[in-house]
């Protein structure tokens, strides 16, 4: 069994792209991509991150965002121009749960919060997958 679970925070902004369907019978793929740093106490691991077909994670998660991950490790190999091997290890993430809380909502008369202030995002803390 390949499971694993991760808490952390996204380094940069999630970096989208849509992969075509290879042929007539499938759809296409919409692809994910961040690094989580995880702090384990004495140092902090940045694990790559691929989320599939969850289209709504940039409207909710931005660059500092804390989420928790189940996926799944995988192993990326290729080879580079010059013929030297390469490889990484990638969590393909199956569940991403947000973790910062809500951004406030206004009351009428009542000032914004910083976040507000900030252009923070309104979202829920319900599992984005």
């Amino acid at each position: 069994m390949n499971q694993s679970i991760m808490t952390g925070n996204l380094t940069a902004d999630i970096e989208t792209r849509e992969i075509p369907a290879r042929d007539k019978s499938s759809d296409a793929q919409h692809l994910s991509k961040f690094t989580l740093a995880c702090d384990t106490g004495e140092r902090v691991t940045f694990m790559p991150v691929e989320a599939w077909n969850m289209p709504h994670l940039p409207q909710y998660l931005t660059k500092g965002s804390k989420v928790l991950i189940s996926g799944a490790l995988k192993q990326n190999n290729w080879e580079t121009d010059s013929g030297e091997k390469r490889s990484r290890i990638v969590l393909n993430a199956y569940k991403v749960e947000f973790l910062d809380p809500a951004p406030e909502q206004p009351a009428q008369g009542r000032p914004t919060s910083a976040a507000e202030k900030r252009g923070g995002k309104k979202y829920s803390r319900r599992q984005a997958a």
